[in-house]
Formats: structure tokens, C-alpha cells, sequence
């Protein structure tokens, strides 16, 4: 294999990184591929570190593929107008009003309980305005158990039909929000680890008509990179830091080796 010290700098474009392994005696760039091809394998498990046995995982899209696939169901989605880009595991939404360009699907239906959790970041402008749809379930803010997680004034919020709940700005890297279903009519919501609604008070909404990249009213569009996207049909998450295991200090040992290898370098 080539030698090639540029081989794992970054595109233009957010998560288009070059995967190609730099030569061994490049011990700095070595330990940065490491690094990241680590903490891809384990960012979907991260999400969701500790599932009860019963739970049942109804939708996964990771993009990996190149698809817009369920794999773990029968939910693939399907893009209305051009769909998202997909380029090195990451579904890009061009946010472009006028011009529809999402993802939606038949969803798994009404639920006491369910998990969804998503890892997005901004391609554009923090504030793109609002009612800046990421993602929804129904087609029309009048319609039954219709809600979105938009950017609103540059603010993530969930928006139901009962109210309205912010989840926060974000924070300049990969964000990761996670909205729970609670016994029917409650429920929570976690940004980055940390919870921020502690309770709805209400009823949130069901899984009727999954969609991503769009609002309620398909009329609003946020510019947006997604990593990854689960629904659960219960209620999920650690949402407290589990102590790290082998594989986590492991990559954690690698990120550190390559911070202080970077320093010497300067």
C-alpha cells in the first residue's frame, strides 16, 4: 500500500472522510484512523447501550449501505422529490425550500411506549429559520397524534399537537436527541446525554407515518446531516454514563495518543 499522509483529511463535506488505512509508521495518522473507524463501529451502540430483553427494535437507518433501508424491519424509506444525498454512511438533507426532498414511510402504528433516537448535525445556518422540519409523524399539524423534532429559530424542539417542548441549540458537532413515549401519556426527552424534559404531561403521538427531513405540513425543510435514526417500541436508553468497558477505554486510549502524538507534531 501507497504511503499517503493526506489520507485521512477531511472533504468539504461533513462526514466524508477518507476510510484508507495510513501506513503503520505514520503513528499519528494511524492512530486517527483508528480512532474513528472505533467510534463508527460503536456510535449506533452508544445510542443505546443497555436495551431490556424485551425490548424489540422496530427501525434502524444507519445509511452504511448507501440505502435508505430499515435494517432491522419492514420500514424502508422512500424519498418524495430527490431524497437526501447519501455519501460515506450519512444521509444529507439539502433543507432547500420549495422543493421537497425528505424521506417518509408507513409507520409501525400507535404505542404506549417508544424510543426514538437520532444523530444529526447542521449543514447550514444554526438558525434556518422556522418550523424547520427534521423529524415527523403525520402529514398535516391538525392530524391525530401528529408531531416534528424542527429547528425552530435555531432551536431543536419536539412540537405536538398538546405543546410544545425544547430540547436545545446545537452544539456545533454531532448532537444526538432522544424522545421517549411514556405509558401512553407522558413521556421525556435527552439532548447529548442529559435530560431536558423531564415529563410531557400529554399524550406526544404515535408512529402512523414516519418521515424524515420534512415537517408535519411537508413544507418546511432543515439543512441537516443524520448519521443514524432507531425506533424502539419501549422505552429506552442509558442515559446515565455506564462505566467504560475494555472496548470504550480502548478507544478512548486511542483518541488520547493521538491528541499528544498531534502535539509533538506541532
Amino acid at each position: 500500500m501507497r504511503c499517503d499522509g493526506n489520507a485521512l483529511k477531511d472533504s468539504s463535506n461533513w462526514g466524508e472522510e477518507s476510510y484508507e488505512m495510513p501506513c503503520r509508521h505514520d503513528n499519528v495518522a494511524w492512530l486517527r484512523w483508528a480512532h474513528r473507524s472505533f467510534l463508527r463501529s460503536i456510535c449506533v451502540v452508544l445510542l443505546f447501550v443497555a436495551a431490556p430483553s424485551g425490548a424489540v427494535e422496530i427501525g434502524r437507518w444507519g445509511f452504511g449501505d448507501g440505502t435508505t433501508n430499515d435494517t432491522v424491519g419492514p420500514y424502508d424509506l422512500n424519498p418524495v422529490g430527490a431524497g437526501p444525498t447519501i455519501a460515506g454512511g450519512i444521509a444529507y438533507f439539502d433543507g432547500l425550500e420549495g422543493s421537497p426532498s425528505y424521506l417518509e414511510t408507513g409507520g409501525y402504528g400507535g404505542s404506549a411506549d417508544w424510543t426514538i433516537g437520532l444523530r444529526l448535525q447542521p449543514t447550514g445556518p444554526v438558525d434556518q429559520g422556522n418550523f424547520q422540519g427534521i423529524v415527523s409523524n403525520n402529514n398535516s399539524a391538525g392530524a391525530a397524534n401528529s408531531w416534528q423534532i424542527e429547528s425552530f429559530g435555531g432551536v431543536y424542539q419536539l412540537r405536538t399537537t398538546n405543546g410544545t417542548y425544547t430540547i436545545g441549540v446545537p452544539s456545533g458537532g454531532w448532537d444526538v436527541i432522544v424522545v421517549r413515549k411514556i405509558g401512553g401519556n407522558d413521556g421525556d426527552i435527552w439532548f447529548n446525554g442529559v435530560q431536558v424534559v423531564a415529563s410531557f404531561g400529554s399524550n406526544p403521538g404515535g408512529l402512523q407515518n414516519f418521515r424524515i427531513g420534512t415537517n408535519r405540513n411537508s413544507n418546511n425543510f432543515y439543512a441537516f446531516a443524520l448519521e443514524s435514526l432507531q425506533v424502539f417500541d419501549s422505552v429506552e436508553g442509558p442515559f446515565s454514563v455506564p462505566e467504560p468497558g475494555t472496548a470504550v477505554l480502548f478507544g478512548l486510549g486511542l483518541f488520547g495518543l493521538a491528541a499528544r502524538g498531534g502535539r509533538r507534531a506541532i
